[in-house]
């Protein structure tokens, strides 16, 4: 086994030891009031003020979800910390969170584990340092399996362009968006290529999977099919 297996497989454990913990909140908060200030205050120990206009001239935005919503942060201890408003900068791969109309910047070591409340559908999962690729960054866990575990990391780049008109030189910089899977598969790292046949071919099942797409009429690039792929691919080990 490789070194490069051995620390991937490192990483994946620490992960499954963050999410056998699940935690359900109860119905009613019974913490005092001093004890929710004392959870607030760490937020805000842990976090920094950003500019709301740090990206001057950038059109479009770093921004994973369109709008700021409910966000549940986890410490290393699994211990809950609610957010009501904050989303994730994919430029600067933080959760980032409004306090009193300031705008904060979580720094990404205090919390491992992060869940975005979805208002339809399962919550994302979101967890840091299991992508070796992007250590410093949160990947969203999208299927969790017994043999492959499957990430998608959301990258978002300052692209500029140039564009020559008579007399004049523009520069144009926009925030460009791409998701990146990867998953570990078998105990081996792999970069997904969302494709039929590369992805049948990263997922180790080349032929019985290309054969399943085919006759379900599963397209890669969209996800609800690609849970659907993964699961049939997990199942063949």
């Amino acid at each position: 086994m490789t070194l490069k297996t051995i620390l991937s497989l490192f990483m994946v454990c620490c992960w499954l030891s963050l999410s056998a913990q699940d935690y359900k909140p109860a119905p009613n908060d019974e913490r005092s009031a001093t004890e929710i200030a004392g959870d607030f205050n760490y937020l805000l120990r842990a976090s920094r003020t950003v500019d709301t206009k740090r990206y001057p001239g950038v059109r479009g935005t770093p921004y994973r979800y369109k709008d700021f919503g409910q966000v549940q942060l986890f410490d290393a201890a699994m211990h809950p910390y609610p957010l009501d408003s904050a989303n994730y900068n994919g430029f600067s791969s933080q959760f980032e969170f409004y306090h009193e109309g300031v705008l904060r910047e979580l720094n990404g070591n205090n919390f491992l584990r992060v869940e975005v409340v979805q208002p339809e559908g399962a919550n994302h999962i979101y967890a840091r340092g299991i992508n070796m690729k992007f250590r410093k960054s949160y990947a969203r866990v999208i299927f969790q399996g017994e043999n492959i575990i499957a990430t998608q990391i959301y990258n978002v780049i300052n692209d500029e362009k140039v564009v020559e008109k008579p007399g004049q030189t523009l520069k144009l910089r926009r925030f460009s968006a791409k998701s990146l899977h990867y998953a570990m598969v078998d105990g081996e790292f792999v970069t997904l290529k969302l494709t039929p046949k590369n992805l049948a071919e990263d997922l180790g099942h080349p032929s019985a999977l290309k054969k399943f797409m085919k006759a379900e009429k599963l397209k890669p690039k969209r996800e609800a099919d690609l849970l659907l792929i993964f699961a049939e691919a997990d199942g063949l080990f």
